[in-house]
Parts: structure tokens; sequence; C-alpha cells
């Protein structure tokens, strides 16, 4: 049984994606595969079980049948937290492994989800690299690329997991890098001795987010357009300047939402006739009749918060680090991205996998 541990040097850095996009490529090539994450770190209770949300997530895209107690064994909260900062908490690698050794039973291959980086978890005695140890796991590192700067940080992942380390693949990689990474970067790093076992360019659908799934997050209500609700948003734009520049700077940026004051009537009605996906009213203000019928005929929702505006700019700038897949078409898309961009032959060969 093959155990391959997708881990990472940051968090935030595409691990999911990533997971899910490997798990659905081996399961089409005949494999049996399993999902496992030793540590969750977004607490959640499934029938009295404790159990992470992306752990949840991804074990019902796998349509897998094992207890969902041994999915995600440790699950961080914030009293767990407390406890390991007091005394040294014991038993939770005992623990994992033995939820380890109930999953991969039946399996050719189990996909093991890392949370945060390979140094995450040294609180509670079970840093990534530890149980990376302990599962015998070969690992394939995702790297968020935000410049040159990441090299030293693949490189210190290959010095540390030595021979486990499989190679990395580069997420978000946005036009203006991608020459940069193909002529300098890839090269240089083969020439020290780590396999790209990937590139997955910038994907602005990756990183939207419904209108419903922000009115949720926010604590918004819904005005109108209710039948809208799963417009996708990928930028978000903030209404303070002049009424005259509104428009022009609305509609440079497609896809977008747009932030402003529930007293500012003038940008708000720039914004619907721009086209905005829509209107964030901060302040908890309602808006007149008119831009409410207005925004029903152009068909943009009208989400009211209690924050203001700086408050929601802040929400709004957290979410975008942070956004997880949860909505199906970007799950599928994602999936997609994956098994269009990965050297799945390379991979397979690295890991020992005959397919045929």
């Amino acid at each position: 049984m093959i155990t391959l541990y997708v881990g990472s040097t940051t968090g935030y850095s595409g691990k999911s994606l990533v997971s899910m996009g490997l798990g659905h490529r081996l399961k089409q090539d005949g494999l049996r595969v399993g999902f496992f994450k030793p540590m969750g770190i977004l607490p959640i209770k499934i029938d009295d079980i404790l159990t992470d949300k992306d752990a949840w997530f991804i074990y019902r895209l796998f349509d897998l049948k094992d207890p969902l107690a041994d999915i995600c064994p440790v699950v961080v909260t914030q009293e767990l937290i407390y406890k390991g900062y007091l005394k040294e908490v014991k038993g939770l690698l005992g623990k994992i492994v033995k939820s380890y050794q109930r999953l991969s039973e039946d399996k050719d291959i189990l996909v093991v989800g890392g949370s945060g980086s390979i140094y995450t978890g040294s609180v509670l005695g079970i840093p990534g690299y530890q149980v990376i140890q302990r599962l015998n796991a070969k690992v394939l590192i995702v790297v968020k690329y935000e410049g040159e700067y990441i090299v030293d940080y693949i490189l210190q992942a290959k010095k540390d997991l030595k021979d486990r380390f499989l190679g990395a693949v580069l997420n978000k990689v946005t036009h203006e890098y991608r020459h940069g990474v193909d002529e300098y970067i890839v090269p240089f790093l083969k020439r020290k001795g780590v396999d790209i076992l990937g590139i997955l360019p910038h994907d602005s659908i990756l990183g939207s987010i419904t209108v419903e799934e922000l009115s949720d997050i926010l604590g918004g209500k819904v005005l109108c357009c209710h039948d809208k609700l799963d417009n996708l948003v990928e930028h978000f734009l903030i209404g303070a300047m002049q009424v005259d520049r509104a428009i022009e700077y609305f509609r440079k940026t497609k896809k977008n939402a747009v932030i402003v004051g529930g007293d500012r009537a003038d940008i708000q009605l720039s914004a619907i006739e721009s086209g905005t996906e829509c209107l964030v009213l901060s302040g908890e203000m309602y808006p007149s009749e008119i831009i409410i019928a207005r925004a029903e005929q152009r068909g943009v929702p009208i989400i009211v918060v209690r924050d203001d505006t700086y408050t929601v700019a802040k929400k709004v700038e957290k979410l975008s680090i942070r956004l997880r897949l949860r909505d199906k078409a970007k799950v599928s898309h994602g999936i997609e991205q994956v098994i269009k961009n990965v050297n799945f032959p390379l991979l397979y060969e690295k890991l020992g996998i005959k397919i045929g």
C-alpha cells in the first residue's frame, strides 16, 4: 500500500485542491483510493462526530465508506490548543497511527492531506514531518507561487524530508511569472535534484465565491434577485470615489462585487449600471426603492451588512486568502486543472505505480 502525503511549506497553498485532483485521477486509473487527514483545523460535527470541514467534503466527494472518525482523528480546537500550551498532550500520534492502519487495510493508495505546513502541529507534538515519518509516506509539496523566494522553501523541504520527498507542484502561477518559472526556476530546481511535477496556472474561477456564500460569510441580508445568488464574484471593489469616475472604475474589472456605504445612492446606481455581480451595502443602511427596482431590472443582488465599509473590506481581504472549494462547479473545474497540469506518468514512476 502506497502512502502519498500532500503537504506544503505554508498554509492555504492548494493542498485540498491537489488532493482532490490526484484522488480523482487515481480512481480513474482503477486504484482503490482512500483519503486521510491526520490533523484538521476546521472543526465540524457530523452525527456527533467531530471532524474537519475539508476532510468531510473530500470524504463525500470520493464516496468513501470508511468510519468517519478515522478520516480525521485529531481535530484542533481552541481547547486543545490551550491544553498544548499548558502541558504536553500525549497520545495524539498513536491515535493518528491507529486510524491510518484501519484506513490502509483495503486500499492501493492512501492520499494524506496535510494541514498548514509540514511543520504545523508542533505545539501538540505532531508536526507534519513527524507524522510523515511514522506513516512511512512519500511527500508531494504544493507551493503557492509568489516569487523566486519560494525556491528556498522547496530546497529546505527537500533537505528536511530527504528520500521521502518526491517533488513539488507550483500552484497559482500567474501569467507574468510563467516565463521566469519555465526558463529559470524549473531548470534550476532540476539541477538541485527537485522535480516539478506540475504547474497550475492562476485561475480566477477557483478564487471566486458565489453571492450566496458571500452573504452567509458576511452575515448579510439579501434584498432582491434571489435567483441570482449563484453569480460568481472574482474581485471586490470599494465604492469610495467621485461618481463621475465610478462607472469607468467598475467596468474595468469583470465579475466584481462593489462594497459601498448604504448612504451612497449615486455610487450604488453606478455599480448597478456597470454590470456588477452584486452590491454589498455597509452600515446596515437600506437603499431606496428606486435603487432596489433598478437592481431587480438589471439582475443585481443587493446584500445589506451591519459592518462598516472598512471592516467589510478587511473581511473580504482575508476571505480571498483562504477561500475553500465548496461549490460543485468550482470543484469540477479545479480537478480538471490538476489532471491537465500534473505530470502523472512521472508521479506514478516515482511512486512505483504501474497502470495496465
